[in-house]
């Protein structure tokens, strides 16, 4: 049976450390963009989810240990989706939170610091385009990498962890198991 594998391909644990350690965080915009990687890779969020999102949608856990992120999940209207934000994903967006002086919960999580939309929800084509940038700025230069690219690392690096097949498919909100099947080809070619 021939495995199929997507288009793109998951970064490695070596690409992960070299993308996260080559982003500057003394600027709101440095800030911004490693606690946002950070939090695609270790969640499987989509850019739309990221885009989406709301500072107060992110709900603290009552044990002090993380947090969850509300979203709304692919074609629906309400946010009545989560994913669990540990607290290594966490700390980088209350340090971003933090710098950025936010004052309205109402305010978009990741907002935009271009001159036509400063402050103001950042555009998915836009996250694409900060992503690709932050990959070719360490090094990382690929058609088959891209921001997209983030989602697989989590959902490959969970199976690889010992997460089933079920578990992942849960975790990344895919309607279809065959879907999650997809990142086994992922993990065959890998090898």
């Amino acid at each position: 049976r021939t495995i199929k594998t997507h288009q793109k391909n998951a970064l490695r644990v070596d690409q992960i450390e070299k993308l996260l350690g080559s982003i500057e965080t003394k600027t709101l915009v440095g800030k911004r963009d490693f606690a946002l990687i950070n939090l695609l890779f270790r969640t499987g969020l989509r850019l739309i989810e990221i885009k989406r999102a709301q500072i107060c949608d992110m709900e603290m856990k009552d044990d002090g240990e993380g947090a969850l992120l509300w979203i709304r999940g692919k074609g629906r209207d309400g946010k009545d989706d989560f994913v669990v934000v540990t607290d290594d994903a966490l700390d980088p967006i209350l340090r971003y939170l933090h710098h950025r002086k936010t004052k309205n919960t109402q305010e978009p999580l990741f907002a935009s610091v271009s001159d036509r939309n400063n402050g103001k929800f950042i555009t998915t084509f836009s996250l694409s385009r900060i992503i690709k940038q932050r990959l070719r700025a360490a090094g990382i230069d690929s058609v088959r990498i891209t921001a997209h690219s983030l989602r697989h690392t989590f959902g490959v690096m969970a199976i690889q962890a010992g997460a089933s097949l079920y578990e992942v498919q849960l975790a990344m909100r895919h309607t279809a198991p065959t879907t999650t099947e997809i990142y086994l080809g992922d993990i065959e070619r890998a090898k």
